[in-house]
């Protein structure tokens, strides 16, 4: 029996996406010959190169922000074309998604240093403050009891919720300096910030008036895909 709070058109989706990811899958394996960690995942009608991009796609989902998966191909500096996985042009951000140990992350550095503007600090006339933004997305950092103080359920209670807790997001900013998400009290928008100016509406805020943290407010959302076969699971 569906519950009154799931609208049936959502199941269907969820049904179709892993239809579409089993087949994508078994073809994978055949023409690869062996199983990888990247396997090919499809979220929302759209196919991704590995369950990562599309987990980073349903949390970007969360936070209320518009995506594009590998929207279009650039041109970097020194010469060498770079395709970046995301791009959220509510915010001006650019997304690049990598695993464990975070191989080959030389163009989306190059990217971001392409992107950021030259302007005064204090007198920057771009459309992003600072310019646009590049964030490369490692795993998420799983969740334990420990990181939320105020829940004071038993451990027990929080131990089962943990295991169902799809974690909290992490990324590193290409600018080589600290970027964190929150909610801009403004425009209620979810974006990131590494500047004192909310990059969705440019309203400057001064100190953590204005802002709201989004700490407590998001997750990372896996997207595990549909098992290939029983002796095979897809993880």
């Amino acid at each position: 029996m569906l519950q009154d709070d799931i609208d049936p058109r959502c199941l269907v989706e969820a049904l179709t996406d892993d239809m579409e990811t089993a087949r994508l899958r078994r073809q994978h394996e055949a023409t690869s010959g062996l199983a990888v960690e990247a396997l090919p995942t499809v979220y929302r009608g759209t196919a991704f190169r590995s369950a990562l991009e599309a987990s980073w796609a349903a949390t970007i989902d969360s936070f209320g922000l518009t995506w594009e998966y590998e929207p279009t191909t650039v041109t970097l500096p020194s010469g060498a074309r770079y395709i970046p996985d995301f791009h959220l042009p509510q915010i001006g951000v650019w997304l690049e998604v990598k695993g464990d140990g975070v191989p080959r992350i030389e163009k989306a550095i190059e990217y971001g240093q392409s992107l950021a503007c030259d302007c005064p600090k204090f007198a920057c006339t771009c459309r992003w403050i600072g310019g646009e933004l590049v964030l490369i997305g490692h795993p998420p950092r799983g969740w334990t009891p420990d990181y939320d103080e105020d829940d004071h359920r038993p451990y027990w209670a929080q131990a089962i919720s943990g295991r169902h807790h799809g974690g909290h997001p992490r990324w590193t900013s290409t600018r080589g300096r600290a970027a964190w998400i929150g909610y801009c009290v403004y425009c209620r928008h979810a974006t990131w910030f590494d500047s004192p100016h909310c990059r969705a509406c440019k309203r400057r805020l001064v100190g953590a008036e204005g802002l709201e943290s989004g700490n407590q407010q998001i997750r990372f959302h896996r997207i595990t895909g549909i098992a290939v076969d029983d002796d095979n699971p897809a993880v």
